[in-house]
């Protein structure tokens, strides 16, 4: 058995969705992770993790749910309507797939074809994710086809669902990385270490294999886990907890991003860790020209913890405006002149050549303070505060500047690396429930298949008690049981 071909890799992934003991599972994956070469083993734990590409690659497949239909309507004896009606039953593409390839009247041109391997695959599907230009959808398409038409019907099972990150087989991403620690003979704190310096468990993967674990340390351009904060919702309850002399800073309605500059390369990556710097070009202006006094060179090295907000009129705008510029493929100027944005930078974690994440935060504010960034990247003010009184005023200042709230954090506190704690804490106000008429739902998938889910709400129009405003969607939080 040669465990780098994808069928191997298949028949790993029915075994792992078979079992319900989760020691099971991560006996079952280690075996296999510890026989694969290092070509496989990275594209094998980012398939299981629910990725193609690691996280911070700018590689994405961009293939929707019509260009998959059309494809297995095109291979099949099967009618788009029939296809649709299959998918509404079963409510997962996968299962969808196994069975219009098990229909496919298309056979490929050599009957014995060589297998698949794990290497092939990814190699494909990165193809289709670097199709850009005219025609790029049709030379999608013509590969993904390829690909559909060279699988057996569970092999188009798993690589639909490997295409549109819906794995479902019960293991996540700490029991994966359970299976690398085994495989390997590693500490499993050394690669949960190793997992919150680089966030990309393909490359970690690599490194507990070589048995190199102990050797990562923070660089720039690899996105890794934010520190997160906790809430409390009175300035009593904060400053009861913490008794102490607290940095205080406006709670911005944005999005969280981090900003990586060296040697001239400049990346922002969002708290999910997708690159998005193609979206912000003013911004990555703005970073290259930065300067600081700190540094024998006026030019400097940095990793950069923040927040981007629409801003216009010095007021932020609704969060819905910087939604529109996220989902632009093509950031023009004019998009730039209508929704013009701001980053307010509030920490650093690498400055010049050194990692600075187990300073205190009282000595990153001012590390940043030497830094003269450019319009439209700001350093966020802060204040520190100690009395009820004070917290209370600047929550209300935040407020009336149009901010979500406060956060409070910890001087003394160090950066911990993609965990949420209390040494920085969110000041919110409690928000009122609402009446809302559900006015949309969506068939469900998965283990909600044959329900309708995923419900729009709308409220009534103030200015027109007739007429209903949708408000928003509920995905997640809704229970199965009748």
């Amino acid at each position: 058995m040669d465990a780098n071909k994808f069928s191997c890799f298949v028949d790993l992934c029915e075994k792992i969705r078979s079992s319900t003991s989760k020691n099971e599972k991560v006996s079952i994956l280690s075996a296999y992770l510890s026989i694969l070469d290092e070509s496989s083993l990275p594209i094998v734990v980012l398939f299981l993790s629910g990725n193609i590409f690691p996280k911070g690659s700018r590689l994405n497949l961009n293939l929707g749910f019509s260009t998959i239909m059309h494809s297995l309507s095109e291979i099949a004896t099967l009618e788009p309507k029939e296809i649709q009606q299959i998918y509404l039953k079963h409510g997962d593409m996968g299962a969808l797939t196994e069975y219009a390839v098990s229909r496919k009247y298309i056979i490929p041109l050599l009957q014995q074809q060589e297998q698949l391997t794990l290497s092939n695959v990814y190699a494909r599907l990165k193809k289709i994710a670097s199709a850009t230009g005219s025609g790029s959808g049709k030379n999608k398409t013509k590969i993904l086809k390829g690909l559909l038409i060279s699988c057996s019907p569970i092999e188009a099972k798993y690589l639909v669902k490997i295409i549109n990150s819906e794995m479902r087989i019960g293991l996540v991403e700490g029991l994966i990385e359970l299976a690398i620690a085994k495989a390997f003979a590693c500490n499993i704190k050394d690669v949960r270490e190793a997992m919150l310096l680089y966030a990309d468990i393909s490359y970690v993967s690599i490194l507990a294999k070589n048995g190199s674990l102990r050797t990562t340390i923070m660089g720039p351009l690899t996105p890794f886990g934010f520190m997160l904060a906790d809430t409390m919702f009175t300035v009593e309850e904060i400053a009861n907890y913490y008794q102490k002399p607290l940095i205080c800073e406006y709670n911005y309605d944005g999005i969280r991003v981090q900003m990586h500059k060296s040697k001239g390369v400049i990346r922002a990556f969002s708290r999910k860790l997708d690159d998005i710097t193609s979206t912000f070009p003013e911004l990555v202006n703005a970073a290259a020209t930065s300067t600081s006094s700190l540094t024998s060179s006026s030019d400097c090295d940095f990793i950069l913890d923040g927040e981007i907000l629409a801003f216009k009129n010095d007021r932020p705008l609704l969060f819905q405006h910087l939604q529109k510029r996220l989902h632009k493929k093509n950031v023009t100027k004019k998009i730039i002149d209508e929704i013009p944005v701001i980053y307010a930078v509030y920490d650093i974690l690498y400055f010049g050549e050194e990692q600075v994440i187990k300073k205190p935060l009282i000595q990153r504010k001012q590390i940043l303070s030497n830094i003269q960034f450019k319009k439209p990247i700001i350093n966020a003010s802060y204040k520190i505060v100690h009395l009820v009184e004070e917290m209370a005023a600047m929550f209300a200042e935040s407020r009336n500047k149009g901010h979500e709230g406060l956060i409070l954090k910890d001087p003394d506190s160090q950066y911990q690396l993609g965990k949420r704690g209390r040494y920085w804490m969110k000041l919110k106000t409690e928000l009122d429930t609402i009446d809302a008429v559900i006015v949309m739902a969506e068939y469900g998938h998965g283990k909600r298949a044959g329900t309708l889910s995923d419900y729009t709400f709308a409220v009534r129009d103030d200015s027109n008690n007739s007429k209903l405003r949708t408000i928003g969607k509920a995905y997640s939080g809704l229970s199965t049981k009748k």
